[in-house]
């Protein structure tokens, strides 16, 4: 061991001794990187020719003319025309032009979305696991990845996701609980069990997880009105008539009588019992707001089909005259 000491032996032999060590760490170091980077170049084209289709404008793509932010925006647009098969394809030719790892993982996300919205969900899951080597933090790929989880109805690897981005700061206690209940929704158990699992959660102030055990059974826990109103809508049966909410809705439906001294608070029930007692063919119409990224939906949404954000929903409702004309 005292030879690589170099205050046991002469100075001049000592450095030349250290310089050697040092070349020779240098040298594995640069032989590690570079096959390390042929092996990060094989894998991609793996990747590439394994999801690759044929095309005949193919060749014209790959041209040196075309920069990668022309291809990124040409797929963009295939993705807005829903021409899916053509956006995938120019996505795959981009990440055949870049070595760089940021604009890989961005195109990686980009493909996965395609994949996602053209209904290939083991496709968008690989794609986004690939994203995710490059930069495990990136929530969107993580947030995205989550959907697509739900979609095939994997809950014990979206749970362990959920991990993931409480790790990155997000709360996920209520989502974890409301993922249990779908899971427990696919296992194989008789109604009754269901219920009694469902009741075990923690889903007191849960809004997502009580409307869903009212929506599947119609658990009523005295669930705020705002989250089951339009379930309510369908539904020919009264519930709950202390709540001024709830009664001042089946009043206005005419499903209970009118209490003494009582007034409306909302100006839409009010207006629909107008129009019902005067004998106009009156009803309501609901939508739904995200109030995440603001988007409007025509059903409802336990995640935002736009931004996957979890109980973002919010029910509007509004009158509409059915009166033919």
């Amino acid at each position: 061991m005292d030879f690589f000491f170099v205050e046991y032996r002469d100075p001049l032999v000592g450095l030349i001794f250290l310089t050697i060590l040092i070349f020779v760490v240098a040298v594995a170091n640069y032989a590690y990187k570079f096959f390390a980077s042929k092996d990060e170049e094989q894998k991609l084209e793996s990747f590439i020719k394994k999801f690759e289709l044929d095309a005949s404008h193919k060749e014209l793509l790959k041209a040196e003319s075309l920069s990668l932010s022309n291809l990124v925006f040409l797929a963009e647009i295939f993705t807005k025309s829903g021409e899916f098969e053509k956006a995938t394809q120019i996505y795959l030719i981009a990440l055949e032009k870049t070595k760089d790892k940021s604009e890989q993982e961005r195109i990686f996300l980009s493909l996965a979305k395609v994949y996602f919205k053209a209904g290939f969900l083991e496709k968008s899951r690989e794609v986004l696991l690939s994203a995710l080597k490059i930069r495990p933090r990136n929530k969107e790929a993580l947030k995205l990845l989550k959907i697509v989880y739900l979609r095939l109805k994997l809950y014990e690897k979206n749970l362990e996701l959920l991990e993931c981005l409480f790790e990155l700061g997000e709360d996920i206690s209520k989502e974890s609980e409301f993922i249990k209940a779908l899971k427990v929704e696919n296992e194989n158990l008789s109604k009754e069990q269901k219920k009694q699992s469902l009741l075990s959660l923690n889903f007191k102030g849960n809004t997502m997880l009580e409307r869903y055990m009212f929506e599947k059974y119609a658990i009523f826990e005295n669930q705020k009105f705002e989250s089951l109103v339009d379930l309510l809508y369908k539904s020919p049966n009264t519930l709950n008539l202390d709540d001024e909410k709830y009664y001042e809705f089946f009043y206005a439906l005419s499903l209970v009588d009118k209490k003494e001294n009582f007034k409306f608070k909302n100006s839409h029930l009010k207006m629909l019992k107008i129009l019902k007692d005067n004998g106009f063919k009156a009803r309501l119409e609901f939508s739904y707001l995200c109030l995440e990224c603001k988007n409007l939906m025509p059903l409802f949404f336990y995640h935002c089909p736009v931004c996957y954000e979890f109980n973002s929903c919010v029910i509007l409702f509004e009158v509409k005259n059915d009166e033919e004309d």
